[in-house]
């Protein structure tokens, strides 16, 4: 049996990387254990592939606080005797949550694995090396905590038809009053991680040297969304380093939305954002091979779409019909 740690938003909506989770335990075992800690999603709204599905409820003032999940799982351990390795997808409250439960129990904790495999009843997880460089095995037990990189989980739309058992476990988790959570903070878009945003702003070597640098900026501020961008970005000193999205940066993996803006599409590029549910594309280039993996493509430049999309966006009616804005449409 395999038991997948399920990702939500904010306690109330399932992360399609968990889709990709779930599909990494299916290849283990045959019998998947799903585990939502919630504050108030309802059952009706999960589609899981899993046997399953096991539900705990915390409070919204809860949720955000580690050490709850750490004594939820906890509990549901010791309650429902469950055995085999617990599988996690990377992120700050989950790190937090693993460190946690390998301490009070003794495990082991394996984080940022890239994949999971079985060989001979033994589990083998392949983890990065050197910054991507380089790869390394290590065999895993079945008491292991592992965590695995949401940017090697791709997305799966769950078509599974299986019956799901579904349990509620009412727990009591006990009240930790030296951890309390305090308020939340809506963090500013020159402040969130490229990996921890809904929507991330994308720019390449087509706004280099244009007057038009602040209107992506206003965009970033209207959406909330940090802005990235290519190599060519990196190397043209658009961006700082850290912010390169690709195969030689950082791979977006839970984003709903990605901006495109100025960029071609390379190859490495596009594997940055291999796991973004939907491209929205800017350039005036036709041929531009961002245009293939784009849901909506705009072939214009951007200097005159983004001042209109702003206007849309701030005026709360939305772009209904590209078109309607004045440009071709491509990539749809």
């Amino acid at each position: 049996m395999v038991i997948c740690y399920i990702p939500l938003k904010e306690g109330l909506a399932v992360k399609h990387s968990a889709h990709g989770l779930l599909a990494k335990a299916r290849k283990l075992s045959s019998q998947v254990t799903a585990l939502v800690v919630h504050c108030g999603i309802q059952e009706e709204d999960i589609r899981l592939d899993c046997d399953e599905m096991v539900m705990i409820r915390l409070s919204e003032r809860e949720w955000p606080v580690s050490s709850c999940h750490i004594q939820a799982i906890s509990s549901f351990q010791r309650e429902l005797s469950k055995e085999g390795p617990f599988l996690f997808t990377s992120s700050p409250l989950t790190n937090e949550i693993t460190v946690g439960l390998a301490a009070r129990s003794g495990s082991t904790i394996i984080n940022q694995a890239m994949d999971i495999t079985m060989d001979n009843d033994r589990l083998i997880v392949k983890r990065e090396l050197y910054g991507g460089k380089a790869c390394t095995y290590e065999y895993a037990s079945c008491s292991n905590y592992i965590s695995i990189d949401p940017a090697f989980l791709n997305y799966y739309k769950t078509s599974s038809k299986r019956p799901v058992s579904i349990r509620h476990l009412d727990l009591n988790v006990p009240k930790n009053d030296s951890i309390q959570f305090i308020k939340n903070k809506q963090l500013s878009w020159k402040e969130i991680g490229l990996t921890e945003a809904s929507c991330v702003i994308g720019i390449g070597r087509g706004v280099y040297q244009t007057p038009a640098l602040d209107q992506i900026e206003i965009l970033a501020e209207v959406l909330n969304a940090p802005i990235g961008g290519s190599k060519v970005a990196d190397e043209l000193q658009l961006i700082p380093r850290e912010r390169r999205i690709g195969s030689s940066g950082i791979t977006i993996a839970e984003a709903d939305i990605y901006i495109a803006i100025g960029i071609s599409g390379s190859s490495q590029h596009l594997e940055g954002i291999k796991n973004v549910k939907h491209v929205l594309a800017i350039n005036n280039d036709a041929a531009a091979p961002i245009f293939k993996r784009c849901d909506i493509g705009i072939i214009s430049r951007y200097e005159n779409v983004l001042p209109q999309l702003i206007a849309a966006l701030k005026n709360g009616d939305g772009v209904k019909n590209i078109e309607d804005i004045g440009y071709t449409a491509a990539g749809v």
